[in-house]
C-alpha cells in the first residue's frame, strides 16, 4: 500500500515538473476585485435643487404605488403573475441556480456501484456461473482551486440572471406604466375632442340657419364644417392610439388583445413631486449595472480557468470488488479484491490550444470590464436626463398655463367682435383652434410628466419612493 502510494507520488511529481517547464501555467488563479467607479459628488444639474445626498435609502420595489392609483396597482399585480418575459426570466434564473448546484456537486466524492451475473457452459462442459459486485468511489481534490473558480463563475451567472430578471421585471412595469398614463391622457383628449365636436355641430347649425335667412355669406358656413370635419378627424385617430396602447398593455398583462379592455375613466391626472435630494450612489443598484458586474466577475472566473487549464488533473480513487461463482456465497466467502491510488493527467503540447484560451478569456473579460463601466455611465446619464427634463417640464408647465388662459380669453373676445358683426367668422375658427390646441397640448405636457416620473424611477432602478 505504502509503495503504491510512493510510486504515484514520484510520477505525480514528475508530471508536475514537466508541465510547469513545458508552460506558464498559474497555479493559483487570481481573487476577483470588483472595479472601482468614480462616482460624482453632485448631479450635473445641481442649479435646478438637484442635490445628491447620502441619507436616503431605497424603498420598496412597488414603486408604482406613488401614483396613487388603484386600477394602475391591480394592473401591476397582473403584470407581476401573468408577464410572459418575466416568466422567460425566471425560467433562465431557475436554470442558472440548476448549473450552479451541477457545479457545487463536482466538489462532492462521487460513489458508484456495479453489479453482474452471468452464467456459461458448454457441449462437454459444466455449466458454472459468476456473480460479482463493484464498488469505486473517487474524489477530485482542488489543488489548483479550479473547481473553486468553476463555482464562482457559476455563482456570478446565477446573480447576474437574478439582477437580469429585476431587469426585466422593471422594464416591463415601466412599459406598464408609460401605456395605462398615455391611455388615461388619451382619454382626456377624446373627451375634449368629443365637447368641441357637440360644440361644432351647434356653431355649424347656428350657421346654416343664418345663412338660409341672408344673414351670413355661405363662407362661414364651409369654415364651419371643415373645422368640425377637422374635430371629427382628430377624434378618430386619437381613438385608433388609444386602441394600439390598449393592445399593448394587454400582452404586458400577459393576456391577448381580446380578452382585455381598460373602461374609460375620468380621472384627475397628478404626478407626485420628485424629491429634492437624490442619492448619487443609488443607480449603482440599477439592475442592468448589477447584472454588469456580475457578468464581469463570472468571466474573471472562466480567466482563472484557462490560466490553470494545463495544469495535471488529479484524483484519488478506491476500488474494490467481490465476486464468487456461487450468489449465496457472494457475500459470506467471496475473492475479494481492492485498489487504490492517485490518477494525474495533463496535456504536454497542444499546439498553442491554452495560449489561445487564456487570450480569448481576457479578451472576454475586458470587454465586460468595458461593458461594465458603460453600464455606470449610461445610468447616470439617464438620470441627469430625467431630472433635466422635470425641471423643464415644470418651467414649460408655467408658461402653459398662460398660454392656455389667453387662448380661452382670445376666443372670447373675438366670439363677442363676430356676434358684433366686426370681423369674419374665420377669426372665430383660429381662436377656437388656438384654444383647443391649448387644452391638447396642456394634456400632452402632463403625459409627458407622468412618463418623466417613472422614467426617474426606473432609472435610479426602481427602488427609490418618490414622496
Amino acid at each position: 500500500m505504502q509503495s503504491l502510494f510512493y510510486k504515484n507520488a514520484v510520477c505525480l511529481s514528475g508530471l508536475m515538473i514537466l508541465t510547469a517547464c513545458a508552460s506558464t501555467a498559474v497555479l493559483r488563479p487570481p481573487e476577483y476585485q470588483a472595479p472601482k467607479i468614480q462616482v460624482d459628488e453632485q448631479y450635473k444639474y445641481a442649479s435646478l435643487n438637484w442635490t445628491a445626498t447620502g441619507a436616503l435609502q431605497p424603498a420598496g420595489a412597488d414603486w408604482w404605488q406613488i401614483y396613487q392609483d388603484p386600477k394602475l396597482s391591480q394592473l401591476m399585480q397582473q403584470l407581476n403573475q401573468e408577464n410572459l418575459s418575466l416568466q422567460q426570466a425566471e425560467a433562465r434564473f431557475r436554470y442558472a441556480n440548476a448549473l450552479l448546484q451541477q457545479q457545487r456537486a463536482v466538489r462532492q466524492p462521487s460513489l458508484a456501484l456495479n453489479a453482474s451475473a452471468n452464467r456459461s457452459g458448454g457441449k462437454n462442459a459444466a455449466s458454472s456461473g459468476q456473480f460479482s459486485s463493484e464498488i469505486h468511489a473517487s474524489w477530485i481534490p482542488d489543488v489548483w482551486g479550479r473547481v473553486t473558480k468553476a463555482i464562482e463563475r457559476q455563482q456570478a451567472s446565477l446573480e447576474a440572471a437574478g439582477a437580469e430578471l429585476q431587469a426585466v421585471k422593471l422594464s416591463q412595469q415601466l412599459l406598464a406604466t408609460e401605456a395605462y398614463w398615455n391611455i388615461r391622457v388619451l382619454d382626456a383628449q377624446i373627451n375634449i375632442l368629443q365637447q368641441t365636436q357637440q360644440s361644432y355641430v351647434r356653431s355649424v347649425q347656428i350657421l346654416k340657419n343664418q345663412y338660409t335667412a341672408g344673414m351670413i355669406a355661405r363662407a362661414d358656413v364651409i369654415q364651419a364644417e371643415t373645422q368640425l370635419k377637422q374635430v371629427q378627424i382628430q377624434r378618430i385617430e386619437t381613438q385608433r392610439e388609444r386602441n394600439l396602447q390598449e393592445n399593448i398593455l394587454a400582452i404586458l398583462q400577459g393576456l391577448g388583445v381580446a380578452q382585455f379592455q381598460l373602461v374609460p375613466q375620468k380621472i384627475v391626472l397628478q404626478f407626485p413631486a420628485l424629491p429634492t435630494q437624490i442619492p448619487s450612489r443609488l443607480l449603482i443598484q440599477r439592475p442592468d449595472v448589477l447584472r454588469a458586474e456580475r457578468e464581469l466577475a463570472a468571466t474573471h472566473a472562466q480567466l482563472g480557468l484557462a490560466q490553470t487549464a494545463s495544469l495535471p488533473d488529479i484524483s484519488i480513487g478506491l476500488n474494490s470488488t467481490v465476486n464468487s461463482q456461487i450468489f449465496s456465497q457472494l457475500f459470506q466467502s467471496p475473492q475479494y479484491l481492492w485498489s487504490a491510488g492517485l490518477k494525474a493527467a495533463a496535456v504536454l503540447w497542444d499546439g498553442g490550444k491554452r495560449k489561445a484560451d487564456i487570450a480569448a478569456a481576457q479578451a472576454n473579460y475586458d470587454e465586460k470590464s468595458a461593458a461594465y463601466k458603460q453600464a455606470v455611465l449610461t445610468g447616470w446619464k439617464e438620470v441627469e436626463d430625467a431630472l433635466m427634463q422635470s425641471a423643464s417640464f415644470r418651467q414649460q408647465q408655467a408658461e402653459q398655463a398662460k398660454l392656455s388662459a389667453l387662448a380661452v380669453e382670445n376666443e372670447r373676445v373675438v366670439t363677442r367682435r363676430y356676434n358684433a358683426g366686426l370681423v369674419s367668422y374665420l377669426e372665430v375658427v383660429s381662436a377656437q383652434n388656438l384654444r383647443l390646441q391649448a387644452e391638447q397640448a396642456a394634456l400632452e405636457l402632463k403625459q409627458l410628466q407622468l412618463k418623466n416620473t417613472a422614467q426617474l424611477i426606473a432609472a435610479l432602478g426602481g427602488h427609490y419612493s418618490l414622496s
